[in-house]
């Protein structure tokens, strides 16, 4: 039977789950944050498990598993959902109803000070101004922003402590900033970039500026930044900021589970 995690035993959970290919950066700051919901087959041994937090969900082990069936049954509606190989769609093509979310995945061994210098020597227009960011400007993070950082940080004072990030702003309001997706672990963290999307704020550079600034320091600190876009203009970026290697692959979006109506 399926039977839930418990929370302080995740970091048991990361050999598991070290099968997948994809947002490993993401799956690994969930675990050893202790966030989100696990649901596996036994406490004790684990061999296929659900992860599952805010918007994301992960499927991993062996499909065969007498067990995978009733796991299913915890996969939400409405989230994006990744599993470890192809195998897993034979076995949900009758459950779940998916619709595929194409992705890029990139690799960051290109990524150099010089080439984030270049962007920084782009000159701000008047009124705006470059800022790392600190915890009272997340308390003042402007709502079209925020949903992008504010979910994945317990406070604003963790987002200082645990993660890194930049923004450029127009007195002390945001209108863009590049950060940390989630809390950094392992040297390692996944780049989100947001700008205001008011057609003044559009076109200036700023994400390009904002983004620049963070992957500097990051490099300089030995931290390695990773870039994973979901649509073709966020690739494009990432190529411009130096990243390399796109490799495309496919998440999923479960718009309606059967098996939910048996559980």
């Amino acid at each position: 039977m399926i039977v839930e995690y418990p929370k302080d035993k995740y970091e048991d959970l990361l050999p598991l789950f070290s099968n997948h290919k994809y947002l490993t950066i993401t799956i690994n700051s969930i675990l050893k944050e202790k966030e989100g919901d696990v649901f596996v087959d036994n406490i004790d041994n684990p061999q296929i498990a659900l992860l599952s937090f805010k918007v994301l969900e992960f499927i991993v082990g062996d499909s065969e598993n007498e067990h995978a069936e009733e796991l299913l049954k915890y996969v939400v509606e409405n989230r994006m959902l990744l599993f470890p190989d192809d195998k897993w769609l034979e076995l949900v093509k009758d459950k779940l109803v998916l619709s595929p979310y194409p992705r890029t995945k990139f690799s960051s061994e290109k990524l150099s000070i010089e080439r984030c210098n270049e962007i920084l020597e782009q000159k701000l227009p008047e009124g705006f101004i470059l800022e790392k960011v600190d915890s009272k400007t997340i308390q003042k993070l402007n709502p079209k922003l925020a949903p992008g950082f504010l979910p994945f940080f317990k406070t604003p004072e963790e987002f200082e402590t645990k993660g890194l990030g930049y923004c450029i702003k127009e007195s002390d309001y945001v209108v863009s900033m590049a950060g940390s997706s989630m809390p950094i672990h392992d040297n390692k963290f996944d780049i989100q970039a947001i700008t205001d999307p008011a057609p003044r704020f559009r076109r200036k550079g700023f994400a390009s500026i904002a983004t620049a600034a963070l992957i500097k320091e990051s490099l300089e600190k030995g931290i390695t930044p990773f870039w994973d876009a979901d649509n073709e203009i966020s690739s494009k970026f990432a190529i411009k900021l130096g990243f390399v290697k796109p490799e495309s692959y496919t998440a999923y979006i479960c718009s309606k589970n059967k098996l939910r109506e048996k559980k």
